[in-house]
């Protein structure tokens, strides 16, 4: 017979064990080794985890006693010994997630920012990665993720962290350095960052009530940039470095910059308002090429830096947006959607700007909600990165 102290967040849980019909009990804590070599992302960014944490579910196998699972705020820890615990996750994945990058070159072909557990370099899609989660700073929830288009070997980040809120990587994302200082809001409200199209400028946006900050000496100091559309996501120009983009949510307005984002000016005006997860992209090695996401009030598309904007007339809902590497004889990227073209929500590409569009999931792969972001890989046609809220980073091929 087995107890549980659960849900403990300092004191941390244990578990008990009883051979004599629950006269004596004896805790299985102290003798127990967690094994997280398959999942090193459990180490919290160094930390070995210990055993217990938030138990909310216990499972005995009624053929063997000593084979044993409990659930966490984390994973599923699992013996068959009552000493050595590992994950029992193989396959399966609880992370939120909320960034996808896919960069064009380096060893890993994806970079994700998760709620809760940060930011992760995937040098396998089918793999744990083996360095865990980002550190120097570790985050909790990651806010923002982006790279240089012309130079992908560096990368900012930014996110919820004890020892600093922003962080930059000279190696595509296998390693980090903390920005030297941060403007003052940053630990209390941080928010999405981006980085120019060569990493000499970056653009750090705050909540609704705070203005954006701008940096060009990769994060040593910062100045305010009053005319950035406050709680605005930063959107840089894939081509030219004096270019930035936002798209102000709450008066549905696009405004740019020439100067390198020291300073914005508006241009669309009477785009719909008042939804903040409304998403605008750019199409990579494109100068002014935007996308903007507006969910059920459809899809729009500038081809001149946001002076104006046309509703695509093929999708009428559209929740996210991201490009990949072109289909053989295309010139444009794919286009990859979550979105409806019909009457149901979901994953769509196109090979000819999003003309027409060939749905390429189906209804037993659904995930949940996965319009927080979605990618195409911009090395390999046909993959496809999708963030879910809830069961990690699902990615796709043709058959």
């Amino acid at each position: 017979m087995y107890k549980r102290q659960n849900n403990r967040w300092a004191l941390v849980d244990t578990l008990y064990r009883t051979t004599d019909g629950g006269r004596t009990w004896k805790s299985l804590k102290d003798k127990a080794v967690l094994d997280v070599s398959e999942t090193p992302y459990l180490k919290w960014g160094g930390d070995q985890p210990k055993f217990g944490w938030w138990i909310q579910a216990l499972a005995v196998d009624p053929y063997d006693s000593k084979h044993v699972v409990y659930g966490t705020g984390a994973t599923l820890y699992g013996t068959r010994d009552l000493k050595r615990w590992a994950p029992q996750i193989r396959g399966l994945e609880e992370a939120s997630i909320r960034q996808l990058i896919s960069p064009p070159a380096g060893e890993a072909h994806l970079i994700s920012g998760s709620g809760d557990i940060g930011v992760m370099y995937h040098e396998r899609l089918t793999a744990s990665p083996s360095r865990g989660m980002a550190s120097n700073p570790v985050f909790g929830t990651a806010t923002g993720l982006a790279l240089a288009a012309a130079k992908p070997s560096y990368v900012v980040r930014a996110g919820w962290g004890d020892n600093g809120n922003g962080a930059y990587s000279s190696d595509g994302g296998k390693t980090w350095a903390p920005f030297t200082s941060q403007p003052p809001m940053a630990k209390s409200a941080p928010g999405p960052i981006t980085t120019n199209a060569d990493g000499s400028v970056l653009l750090w946006s705050f909540g609704a009530a705070d203005p954006g900050y701008r940096s060009a000496d990769n994060g040593a100091t910062w100045s305010e940039v009053a005319s950035f559309p406050k709680g605005a996501v930063p959107v840089a120009d894939p081509v030219d470095p004096t270019r930035f983009y936002a798209f102000d949510t709450t008066t549905g307005t696009l405004h740019a910059s020439t100067d390198s984002g020291k300073t914005f000016s508006a241009r669309a005006t009477g785009l719909n308002s008042g939804d903040t997860e409304f998403q605008l992209t750019a199409a990579p090695g494109r100068s002014g090429d935007l996308w903007l996401s507006l969910k059920w009030n459809g899809l729009y598309r500038s081809t001149d830096g946001g002076a104006t904007f046309s509703k695509v007339g093929s999708c009428w809902a559209s929740y996210a947006l991201g490009f990949g590497r072109a289909a053989e004889g295309a010139p444009y990227p794919a286009v990859y959607l979550v979105g409806s073209t019909e009457n149901i929500t979901a994953v769509y590409r196109s090979d000819d700007e999003a003309k027409t569009w060939t749905r390429i999931n189906d209804d037993q792969h659904q995930w949940g909600w996965i319009g927080a972001g979605i990618t195409g890989d911009p090395r390999v046609y046909g993959r496809v990165y999708i963030a879910t809220n809830g069961r990690g980073v699902q990615y796709g091929e043709p058959a």
